[in-house]
């Protein structure tokens, strides 16, 4: 079984239910059916703090993923994947420029992520 945990602001309009499944037919294409992942959705302050707390760095990215080094299990035995962490307002900025619904935008943000989690080159 595949947990994704989303958390974001309940300002930022997307849809959380084709992003689950989006993610779920990723991971089940990668052959990993007992995962789990948390997802993040952020301001630009949040993800700005993040590149400075994580990365030394004073800017805001798209996308962050944060992985679970050594393979950490749940007490049921879930592979923890990690953390994706994907700013709102960039994906706002990326579907204005491609012409693209946000969801679609932060699908390709939130893809990105887990291609840097399972080390798969883009």
């Amino acid at each position: 079984m595949i947990t994704v945990d989303i958390k974001a602001n309940a300002g930022y309009c997307f849809n959380r239910r084709l992003l689950k499944r989006k993610i779920n037919q990723y991971l089940i294409d990668q052959e990993l059916v007992n995962v789990e992942l948390s997802l993040a959705v952020v301001g630009r302050r949040k993800m700005r703090q993040l590149n400075r707390d994580y990365r030394d760095f004073d800017d805001v990215s798209d996308v962050l993923a944060f992985s679970q080094e050594g393979g950490n299990r749940t007490p049921e035995g879930k592979l923890i994947l990690g953390d994706i962490v994907v700013c709102y307002s960039r994906a706002q900025e990326e579907s204005i420029s491609y012409q693209e619904a946000i969801d679609e935008a932060i699908w390709d943000f939130v893809e990105h992520g887990l291609n840097r989690l399972l080390k798969i080159e883009p």
